[in-house]
């Protein structure tokens, strides 16, 4: 077993790669490189993509996450059914090991990539809470526009088999519960999953594992600066006339302050901010699975299962 040390990318196919592009912008993020076969798209933060589309028909490939040392892609290259040790040839460089899961995506360890410049993070302004007075002095006046992405930050998994999706990435990446989750017979169905960096406090998941009929994407996470973003970003997207799919509202587990739209290729993808940071010494939690997704404030679990349109409606390009 190696463990990771945070989500890297997650890899799409499309049949268009100026509409993805398109709307990735409006999302948040901005071009790293593109070539004529595929695109890679970057945050304000150093990672040099956290998204690539390759040209082809509609799908989501899988994820992609960093190993701590090129010594762990040895290790897991001798694991059954990985790959060797390759060389990455696109944009940022670096190498792999690609693995496929029990439902068959294709799960790649990365190391060595390029890092970029840091982009400067706009609409940033320190809060002033009852008890915290922070800004003195200083307006807040906001830009309108599309917010900026920090970082991916999860990705959620619908899985076929929960037991073994869980094992998998467990055994092989060394993720850790955070959160269990329980049906009405005790029985854990799905799990909220965080890296293992021992003291160091890391985000609450960066793996959740759903059961459900089919193997699909659920959701990938991207982090924004604060509720300003959130709301600025929601009214950029609404404005665009892009697919609303969830939010906003704050999470129960986890506590992420959400709001999730579609992609073109009906994918969800969210902005959220202001997560639980924990570490080895908070005590794993287990929660009944029907209240599990549930809000504490916001647009409520009863909306959460939007229906995926077969073709969004597109902003203008």
């Amino acid at each position: 077993m190696i463990k990771v040390t945070d989500l890297a990318y997650a890899r799409f196919q499309a049949p268009d790669l100026d509409e993805m592009e398109t709307f990735l912008k409006h999302f948040g993020l901005a071009r790293s490189a593109r070539t004529e076969t595929a695109l890679y798209m970057r945050a304000t933060d150093k990672d040099h993509h956290v998204h690539i589309t390759e040209l082809g028909e509609p799908k989501f490939i899988g994820p992609a996450f960093y190993a701590a040392d090129e010594s762990d892609l040895d290790i897991l290259s001798k694991s059954p059914g990985a790959s060797n040790v390759e060389e990455i040839n696109e944009p940022g460089g670096g190498k792999r090991v690609r693995i496929k899961d029990p439902d068959g995506f294709e799960v790649e360890i990365v190391h060595g990539i390029a890092s970029l410049e840091h982009i400067p993070v706009r609409n940033s302004y320190k809060t002033n809470n009852g008890s915290n007075i922070r800004r003195k002095g200083e307006l807040v006046r906001l830009e309108p526009g599309p917010v900026q992405c920090k970082r991916v930050g999860h990705i959620v998994l619908n899985v076929t088999n929960f037991n073994a999706s869980d094992a998998f990435y467990k055994n092989n990446f060394g993720f850790i519960s955070s959160d269990e989750c329980q049906d009405k017979e005790g029985e854990t169905i799905f799990a909220f999953n965080r890296l293992d960096k021992g003291k160091k406090y890391v985000d609450h998941h960066t793996l959740l594992t759903v059961p459900a009929d089919e193997a699909s994407l659920g959701h990938l996470a991207f982090e924004v600066e604060d509720i300003n973003a959130i709301y600025m970003g929601h009214e950029h997207l609404k404005s665009m006339r892009y697919h609303h799919s969830w939010g906003i509202g704050r999470h129960i587990l986890g506590s992420q302050i959400f709001d999730y739209w579609f992609d073109p290729l009906g994918f969800r993808v969210e902005h959220w901010t202001d997560g639980d940071l924990l570490n080895n010494d908070i005590p794993m939690g287990n929660t009944p699975a029907d209240t599990a997704l549930d809000v504490q404030w916001g647009a409520g679990a009863e909306t959460r299962i939007a229906k995926i349109p077969k073709k969004p409606r597109m902003a203008n390009k």
